[in-house]
């Protein structure tokens, strides 16, 4: 009786150890860098384009050891929020490129209608600095663009013959 209790001890601190260790090794979020809220707005011909994506590209050393993007969607109001790693959290500090891409279908990631010619982080429009803190990107406007359309449509608008 007394050695069928020492087993459930040493076997149940077993199990705690395992549980610790396993906690203090998953999950673990060492390899990011810190983010700071960034947002920003953009027009295309002095409208928004909703649906439209921003992305900055880290000039120099990237972001983290898994080379993260910063990224956010045009809202229909011309703004977008930054996120590096969760909704929203923002950019690391540094320089980037700032690029935009604006699909015609933004779930099938289609056909630019910009052509292009913004999605190219070797001649950026712009670059933008993050610092620590709340940061807002100057406002861009682009204007005398001429669209591109497509008639490709995403496999989810396609109906059944």
């Amino acid at each position: 009786m007394r050695m069928d209790r020492n087993i459930h001890l040493s076997t149940g601190a077993a199990a705690i150890g395992l549980v610790l260790l396993s906690a203090i090794g998953c999950g673990r979020s060492d390899w990011k860098s810190r983010t700071y809220p960034t947002s920003g707005s953009v027009t295309i011909n002095g409208a928004p384009p909703k649906d439209a994506v921003v992305k900055l590209i880290k000039l120099g050393e990237p972001i983290d050891t898994r080379q993260s993007d910063c990224w956010g969607i045009v809202q229909e109001d011309g703004t977008y929020v930054l996120t590096t790693y969760e909704p929203g959290d923002g950019a690391p500090a540094g320089e980037y490129a700032w690029i935009i891409r604006w699909p015609v279908h933004l779930t099938a990631f289609t056909t630019d209608q910009l052509g292009e010619q913004f999605w190219n982080p070797e001649s950026p429009h712009m670059t933008v600095t993050i610092k620590s803190g709340r940061n807002e990107i100057s406002p861009v406007e682009l204007t005398n663009i001429e669209l591109k359309q497509s008639n490709a449509k995403p496999a989810s608008l396609v109906m059944p013959k």
